[in-house]
């Protein structure tokens, strides 16, 4: 399930052969990439015009790009200052798990269930279990008549599902290949609960990955220190 983030290449990224919302996609997913890898500094200071510059393209898609980040509270634009990094934690990244952990335990009803079976090609754009545990867990957060809290969890896919790739992690003290394997498994179980509809199977399976992901920075201290 792991796959490599979309990142721009030494060479910037081209305007011209990128449509712009593309692009504006293209320049958010780098500065998602160095806010979270710390290549960015908590508390740093930016100049929009240094990021276009560094990044080979106009203002504009790093402007987009920037209201996105603010969103996810990783960054903030203030007049006369400029782009400022903010001062996020691995302990606020974990706090989102448990925010989605919590929903998935008594998930409060706020419109009717909608009827969609889980279809697997919602998968195919995740890196990591984490993405998937998102895309599954909104899905059925809306299947149990929870829109708006699944369109929260959705929102917290890409940051999560970057934070926990293998490079983004290890930036950050967290081991991700640790006990992959059973997380993996569990993503499947989940994946098969859903495919039958089977939601309470699919919950259970959920609240064991989040259990297992928001376990994951002390795991990584116990195997350094064996």
């Amino acid at each position: 399930m792991e796959h490599t983030p979309i990142r721009a290449g030494a060479g910037g990224l081209d305007p011209h052969g990128l449509r712009r919302s593309l692009l504006r996609d293209a320049v958010f997913l780098r500065l998602l990439d160095n806010v979270l890898r710390g290549e960015y500094r908590r508390g740093q200071r930016l100049r929009l015009d240094t990021l276009a510059s560094d990044m080979r393209v106009s203002r504009t898609p790093v402007r987009e790009a920037l209201v996105t980040l603010e969103s996810l509270q990783l960054a903030s634009v203030q007049r006369y200052v400029g782009v400022v990094i903010s001062q996020w934690s691995v302990d606020q990244m974990i706090e989102r798990m448990r925010i989605a952990q919590a929903l998935l335990v008594d998930p409060p009803s706020n419109s009717v269930g909608y009827h969609d079976r889980f279809d697997k090609v919602w998968l195919r754009e995740c890196w990591t279990e984490a993405g998937a545990f998102v895309e599954l867990g909104a899905w059925y957060l809306r299947r149990r008549g929870s829109s708006v809290s699944g369109d929260w969890l959705l929102s917290q896919r890409i940051v999560l599902d970057m934070f926990f790739t293998d490079d983004v992690a290890l930036a950050n003290g967290i081991d991700a290949v640790v006990d992959r394997r059973r997380r993996v498994e569990i993503v499947e179980r989940a994946v098969d609960a859903a495919g039958r509809d089977a939601l309470d199977d699919c919950a259970a399976a959920l609240l064991e990955l989040s259990t297992a992901l928001i376990a994951l920075p002390d795991r990584f201290r116990v195997v350094v220190s064996a």
